[in-house]
């Protein structure tokens, strides 16, 4: 929990680049349903779909536009309704090297913790000792060898009974997944003949879990997280590869992916078992390149919550910071925080232009290394090929054009920004404002 900054030092609590949580909405949170699109909340189609039974979001945006928030909003909501079991993939795997089978087990493991703790079923509930059983049989986990045996034996735990032992299997797995053993190879290797199995096991645990809820007059919502996170193609073979397996776990579940994931011809085929929610960015200005004055009264207000805007030297001051953020709010709390520091360090007791100018040149330099080619010849692109784009669209009066490799490239890094409200795209204006000092605009 963070508190308004009403000096410059407490500025950098106020704008971390986190979701705000549940008990944090009410004070900070500024609905922006109108300035992403004019003409349908997402959170109100959110709702809508999960009328649906058993079905299965993808759940859209770019790195920073506030999907989390929003997500957190949503179970604010429905709460009351819904028994709502939330994890990030980025806590849980290495998501550098993650496997839609990793994706199941820890599926299973999340929802059978929680259910023990929400007293849905007991710690000891022989459903616990079946699947865990089954899971030692094909992995070869030898359940009196995990960690969180050892550390029951050793005193340093207090057991948990079957859910304990169950728990204890699956951090063994996930170690080895995060690890990048040859081991975890081996165990994904084992489970893979078995899959429908491990699926199996998972919706047993749903429905048991689902009975007891419904006695409660609740519903059961799986909440997967930080998928954004996972490089695109990963994403695209797990969810075009395996969406039968994903799609035929028997509950609601709302998977938060980057939107350029979802970008590849083959993932067609998956769009009758995925509804894929996109979340906009706040549009700061219009395709013809005018402020768009609401968007940034909204971005405004945003700011004003979790500052006191006196600690600007004037109006303008913030005004040019949220036009250079293009409406990433990820960007434009980087700025701010960069320019409070500089001032606090200048002895300033406001932040002035010149303090906006310097956070946005660090915001430049930043992106000036991401808008790069490694190893071009492996690549088959070059540097230079970025730049030409970024030039064509800077340029454009229509800002519409095919999502090809190298616009996704700078979609990815945000060096492009997509306002999908309209799905228009338009170069990121602390981007516009490096290719100026390139002389190349």
């Amino acid at each position: 929990m963070f508190s308004k900054a009403t000096t410059l030092t407490e500025v950098s609590n106020a704008f971390q680049p986190r979701p705000l949580d549940a008990t944090e909405l009410a004070t900070y949170y500024v609905q922006v349903d109108q300035e992403r699109d004019a003409h349908l909340s997402r959170l109100v189609e959110l709702k809508k779909a999960l009328e649906k039974q058993n079905i299965k979001i993808l759940f859209a945006g770019h790195r920073g536009s506030g999907k989390s928030t929003e997500l957190n909003r949503l179970r604010s909501e429905i709460q009351e309704r819904f028994f709502v079991v939330p994890f990030s993939v980025s806590d849980e795997l290495d998501i550098g090297d993650m496997d839609y089978i990793d994706l199941v087990m820890v599926m299973m493991e999340k929802l059978a913790e929680a259910a023990v703790s929400e007293g849905l079923i007991s710690q000891d509930d022989q459903l616990l000792e079946k699947i865990t059983g089954w899971l030692t049989d094909v992995t070869d986990i030898k359940a009196e060898q995990t960690a969180y045996q050892a550390e029951v034996q050793a005193g340093l735990k207090a057991s948990q009974g079957l859910l304990g032992v169950l728990l204890g299997v699956v951090a063994e797995f996930k170690a080895s997944v995060r690890a990048g053993t040859d081991q975890k190879r081996e165990y994904r290797k084992k489970i893979e003949p078995r899959i429908s199995l491990l699926k199996a096991n998972c919706n047993i645990l749903i429905n048991t879990v689902d009975k007891v809820l419904l006695s409660k007059g609740k519903e059961l919502l799986l909440l997967v997280e930080d998928l954004d996170k996972v490089e695109p193609q990963r994403i695209q073979d797990i969810f075009s590869k395996r969406s039968g397996v994903l799609s035929e776990i028997n509950t609601r579940i709302i998977y938060t992916v980057s939107l350029f994931s979802l970008s590849s011809p083959s993932l067609r085929d998956m769009m009758s078992r995925f509804q894929i929610q996109s979340l906009p960015m706040i549009k700061v200005c219009s395709k013809e390149g005018t402020e768009h004055a609401s968007g940034i009264a909204a971005i405004w207000q945003i700011v004003e919550r979790r500052m006191d805007t006196a600690l600007f030297a004037n109006e303008l001051v913030l005004a040019a910071m949220i036009k250079n953020s293009g409406g990433v709010l990820r960007d434009l709390f980087e700025m701010v925080e960069v320019a409070a520091n500089a001032a606090d360090y200048g002895r300033s007791t406001v932040i002035t232009a010149e303090h906006a100018d310097y956070a946005l040149q660090r915001l430049k330099s930043k992106y000036h290394d991401m808008i790069s080619v490694g190893n071009e010849k492996a690549a088959g692109l070059t540097t230079e090929k970025l730049y030409e784009k970024l030039v064509e669209i800077a340029g454009s009066s229509v800002k519409k054009f095919p999502l090809d490799e190298i616009l996704l490239m700078l979609l990815s890094c945000l060096a492009v920004v997509e306002y999908n409200g309209e799905q228009w795209f338009d170069v990121h204006p602390a981007v516009k404002s490096l290719l100026k000092d390139m002389g190349k605009v």
